[in-house]
């Protein structure tokens, strides 16, 4: 079994959200993505988020989310959707999550809020209790569709 350092496994975590976008367009055009993901760079918590949500969304590929919290805590996510999205397929993903999560009062959500608001699972609300919300898009490795967990 192959350990890693945390620095080992930042550095790829780092290298893994500075893909650049347009390497990774596909059958989307590249400006159609960027638009994406301009669009949702305040709510992802950030332009690599915001990359990495569109580049793994639109491929299938592995999505990395990574969030701070005004009190300095560190809310990482990460999961693999079930098939690629176009362009339509993927804004019309991102929206409903965005609004799923408006819905619950969560307008700068953690990674794992958004994760939970992409794939499903439980989301902790105001006043620590939690809400079980349905996500838009299947991750792979689910077999009845969407489903995450804390």
């Amino acid at each position: 079994m192959r350990t890693f350092s945390l620095a080992t496994l930042t550095t790829a975590l780092v290298l893994a959200l500075a893909s650049p976008l347009p390497a990774l367009a596909g059958s989307a055009a590249p400006a159609d993505l960027a638009r994406i993901s301009s669009s949702v760079v305040d709510w992802a918590g950030g332009k690599a988020n915001a990359d990495s949500l569109v580049a793994g969304l639109s491929h299938a590929a592995p999505i990395t989310l990574s969030t701070t919290a005004p009190d300095k805590s560190v809310s990482l996510a990460g999961f693999t959707p079930a098939r690629a999205l176009g362009p339509r397929a993927l804004n019309a993903a991102l929206a409903s999550a965005q609004h799923s999560l408006a819905k619950l009062g969560i307008t700068h959500p953690t990674a794992e809020q958004i994760q939970a608001a992409l794939i499903g699972g439980e989301i902790e609300v105001a006043g620590g209790s939690t809400k079980i919300v349905r996500g838009v898009i299947a991750a792979r490795g689910t077999a009845n569709g969407p489903v995450a967990s804390r």
